[in-house]
């Protein structure tokens, strides 16, 4: 079992690692961040206890794994939502799994939250044997991009809520703008790349503490 307490400060885990089945996570007056982006899932199940006083736990996972929350907040939120009083269940709608891995979260946000996001720029997770993770390890590691990768994720997210929230005249101008700066979203391009019409929208989250 790992455990990541931040009382006061950050404990962060990012870059490459090897998940244990059990993960004990709590931020009182602080943050936790724990980063699945570049770790070798050797558990098919990976089962995280998280608790936020005035603080806040974030979690990241690749897009093929599956976030499943059992969870309570009081004044303030829990993976898929808070308020007053709140009780989350089920898996988050956001995620989707090829890869047969599956985090589930459990515990409790008073004044403060436990949030997931999916980071899109994330290679898909893979199951792996012990003996395959080990060797994976012992090669040269890429560094992590996590922060970047949420930050640039939030940002587009934002601009696309932004386009879809404004007259169609207006978001024409504002996109043309944008993409004449070399910055239009993401999500945005690549609908029109594709043909699709609309705005992929992402989902709300507490930005990784740094």
């Amino acid at each position: 079992m790992s455990r990541f307490v931040g009382f006061l400060h950050g404990a962060n885990q990012f870059g490459r690692w090897i998940p244990p089945a059990e993960i004990k996570a709590r931020a009182v007056a602080g943050g936790a961040t724990i980063d699945f982006s570049q770790a070798f899932f050797t558990h098919p199940v990976i089962s995280i206890r998280a608790t936020a006083f005035w603080g806040g736990v974030t979690l990241v996972v690749p897009p093929n794994v599956v976030v499943e929350q059992n969870g309570q907040a009081i004044l303030g939120g829990f993976v898929g939502g808070g308020g007053v009083y709140h009780a989350s269940q089920g898996a988050m709608p956001e995620t989707a799994s090829n890869s047969g891995i599956t985090i589930r979260v459990t515990g409790t946000a008073v004044m403060g939250a436990v949030s997931a996001i999916v980071n899109r720029n994330a290679a898909p997770a893979a199951f792996l044997t012990t003996e395959q993770a080990s060797r994976m390890m012992e090669l040269p590691a890429q560094p992590s991009t996590t922060r970047e990768d949420v930050r640039q994720q939030l940002a587009n997210d934002a601009l696309n809520r932004r386009l879809a929230a404004a007259p169609p005249a207006q978001a024409a101008r504002l996109l043309q703008v944008m993409e004449q700066r070399g910055c239009a979203p993401q999500s945005v391009a690549a609908g029109q790349a594709s043909g699709q019409q609309g705005v992929v929208q992402g989902m709300p989250v507490v930005e990784p503490s740094k």
